[in-house]
């Protein structure tokens, strides 16, 4: 049942059909924030698929689909190595508007992970993509194929434009510090775990046009913090923060988790799964405050279930009247204990 859950994750966005990729469950992000966060968790492999549905009112403007795939490699078991590294993969869908804008993304990230000590380790990221920008021609309307009584797509538009697809090719770089500690005890209880790290999309600037001038795609420049910290034994907090700048344009995401164990980890046995439950709001400002952001993740063993709905809460709430999208997510997340001969370990996350 896990390996087929593990295939749709990986699978069901690629066979879906299409600004940057953008997700508002940041903690389903790292290909999108940081090529440097690959790894930053406590196992091996990481699967996750992302859905979102935004500004359904205001008719056919954004829905974006995603798959990504982390590998992390040479912790050497038992004895912490001083240096291991991760590998990632990704696939992201972005369509728009009636005419289908869209916007489909390939892209592969190595990390290098250093220890500083005992808890905390240094890492490099580094990402490359392949896109593709089109859009679908044939759901274009021009005056000119009006006949005088109804609209013939046969009649030819008179524009003398071709609005061919354009593939375009970029690299990304991050780097991070990551803090680790975990309980030792039998059941796997006050983890903590932390991250930091800043990030730049975009580097070599490419191409990013249908060829009607030369279009240079900006360097988008992330910053971002979160930390997953204990306060009991069954309840932990989880503030995080999100600051990205493109050009003119800037978003910043700041809020508040709160995750409850219903049922912890056994460190050493692996006779029970963790199940938890994480609740909180995220607020999203722009060049003006836009959206309220509800959040819920259910934890069961190695999957989490993500939920979040953007409320808009901009001047756009006149038309959208305050919906503005639903987001979906899955995560699978193995123990280390599938490739090492160390106990069973829990996953520091949400």
């Amino acid at each position: 049942m896990k390996i087929t859950l593990l295939y749709i994750i990986l699978i069901l966005p690629i066979l879906t059909y299409g600004q940057d990729i953008h997700f508002s469950q940041t903690i389903r992000g790292n290909f999108q924030i940081n090529p440097a966060f690959i790894g930053t968790f406590d196992g091996n492999i990481k699967a996750e698929m992302n859905w979102k549905d935004q500004w359904r009112s205001i008719d056919n403007s954004f829905r974006t689909f995603g798959s990504s795939f982390e590998y992390s490699f040479g912790k050497r078991g038992y004895t912490p190595s001083p240096v291991f590294f991760a590998i990632g993969a990704h696939v992201f869908k972005d369509v728009s508007g009636d005419i289908e804008l869209g916007n489909t993304n390939v892209g592969a990230t190595f990390s290098t992970h250093i220890k500083v000590n005992s808890n905390a380790r240094f890492v490099l990221g580094l990402q490359g993509n392949y896109s593709s920008m089109g859009i679908n021609p044939a759901k274009m309307e021009w005056g000119s194929q009006y006949s005088g009584i109804k609209f013939d797509p046969s009649l030819n538009n008179g524009e003398g434009v071709e609005f061919a697809p354009f593939n375009y090719g970029d690299i990304s770089f991050g780097l991070a510090y990551w803090y680790h500690k975990k309980n030792r005890g039998f059941y796997a209880k006050s983890a903590k775990d932390a991250r930091i790290g800043f990030s730049a999309y975009h580097l070599n600037r490419p191409d990013y046009s249908f060829g009607f001038g030369d279009s240079k795609l900006p360097i988008r420049f992330v910053l971002h913090g979160d930390a997953l910290i204990s306060i009991h034994e069954d309840l932990s907090i989880y503030p995080n923060f999100n600051i990205m700048y493109q050009n003119k344009q800037h978003e910043v995401l700041v809020g508040t988790l709160w995750k409850y164990n219903i049922r912890h980890n056994t460190n050493h046995t692996g006779l029970k799964k963790e199940m938890s439950i994480s609740a909180g709001v995220d607020l999203r400002i722009t060049n003006i405050f836009d959206a309220i952001i509800p959040q819920i993740y259910i934890g069961v063993e190695n999957f989490s279930l993500g939920l979040s709905y953007d409320i808009n809460v901009s001047r756009l709430n006149t038309s959208s009247n305050y919906r503005g999208g639903f987001e979906f997510s899955l995560r699978f997340i193995n123990n280390d204990g599938y490739y090492h001969k160390n106990p069973f370990k829990p996953s520091a996350s949400i």
